[in-house]
Order: C-alpha cells, then structure tokens, then sequence
C-alpha cells in the first residue's frame, strides 16, 4: 500500500504529457519485446573464398563428373535459437564452372549446357525453412531456383555446423553444409542423355561473414543489375 501511495505521489509530480504522447510511450513498451526477437536474426554475407557448390553427375556409368562453382554475391539471415527465421538470397557465377579439365569446363559453359553467354548466373531465392522431423542443427530450407532461364522449386537439406570467430580473418563467421538433386532437363539442359545423367547431385559449403547490412547491399545490386 505505501509503495502505491508513493508511485501516485511521483506520477503525480510529473509534468502533464499530451495523450498522444503517452499512448505511443506505451505502444514503444509494447512492442519491445518483438523487436528483440526479430533481432536475434543475425545478416550474413556469403564469403566467396570459403563457399563452393560442387556437382555430381554420372558419366556412362562409368563415375561420376565433378564440377565446381562460385557464388558471386548473397546473404542469409540466421538464427541459431529459431530457424523459422531462416532466409537466403544467393547467385551463383556458371561461367566459374570448373570441370578439372579445360576442355570440358569449356563444353559445360557453351551452348550444349549452361550457356553462360545467355545466361551467365543462376540464384536461388528461399521462400520457408522446415525443421520438422529434423534432427538438432538440421532443416530442409525451401526455395526456387532459377538456372538457364528456367525457375524450378528446390529443397535444400541443410546442416548448421557452427558460429564462432575466424581467427586468421578477425571476423564472425557462420558455417553451413548442404545438399540436393536436380534434374538438369527441368531446366532446359537435355543434350547429350545417353553420355551425361539426368540427376544432378548438389553438395554446398558455405562460410558466412557477420555483417548487418548484407541485405540491404545485396538488394541495391540487385536493383541497379534491373536497370
């Protein structure tokens, strides 16, 4: 009771506030709490050196060809705590296409394949993350990939490896594997059937940098290549 008398009394001293005033003090207080959450979500940008999509695919039967690709410019939003959060915005540069051979990376950019001269990259955008039935670190990050002019619907079994400091960069960093199968002729790329495999086995490593305006950044790239 005497702790109330005395909080009157102070509220009672203080100068008169417009109501406006005091209704948006309120909504501020209340909204505290979501605004936290939402930024426990931390923007990273993908470090180009230490993220590579490596491909699979059966050569007559023999063994499968490997290539392997750079991304040029993304981000991904992460939690560690909610992966409902979860969210990636990546290119991939094609005519970075390494096939171990000169001769064949040259095939596989031309026309016959990827036909970086049309189509110099490919982007995949996430559209939701499901971490049902998935083991801890685990979830199935869902999205559309767009690759020689063709979007396609693609789910990425991803695993978070770890977040800590990169002690030779002196940066924050978050580490990620992934894996998928495509079907090259849903997006266009049939020659050659009988030689090269329909199934595409898709294997990611992926080495994020803290950086908060990641988005942001990339979305302006985004806007200025529009235009």
């Amino acid at each position: 009771m005497r702790g109330g008398w005395r909080q009157r009394r102070l509220f009672a001293k203080l100068p008169a506030m417009p109501m406006l005033r005091v209704l948006a003090v309120v909504l501020l207080l209340a909204l505290a709490p979501a605004a936290t959450c939402a930024a426990g979500a931390q923007a990273w940008r993908f470090d180009p050196v230490h993220t590579q999509v490596t491909f699979f695919v059966d050569h007559l039967g023999f063994a499968k060809a490997t290539g392997r690709l750079r991304v040029s410019q993304g981000w991904f939003r992460f939690d560690p705590d909610d992966w409902s959060s979860a969210a990636v915005d990546v290119t991939i540069d094609l005519a970075s296409v390494d096939m171990g051979d000169p001769r064949w990376s040259e095939t596989v950019r031309s026309g016959q394949f990827f036909n970086t001269e049309r189509w110099p990259t490919a982007r995949f955008v996430s559209r939701s993350v499901d971490t049902g039935g998935q083991a801890p670190g685990r979830a199935v990050l869902r999205g559309d990939l767009t690759l020689h002019g063709v979007s396609q619907p693609l789910d990425l079994a991803v695993t978070f490896n770890r977040i800590g400091r990169d002690p030779y960069a002196f940066k924050r960093k978050a580490g990620f594997s992934a894996q998928a199968i495509v079907k090259r002729s849903a997006f266009g790329m049939t020659r050659y059937a009988e030689v090269v495999g329909d199934e595409v086995e898709l294997r990611i490593e992926v080495e994020g940098i803290d950086d908060d305006k990641a988005a942001t950044r990339n979305e302006a790239a985004d806007g200025i290549e529009k235009h």
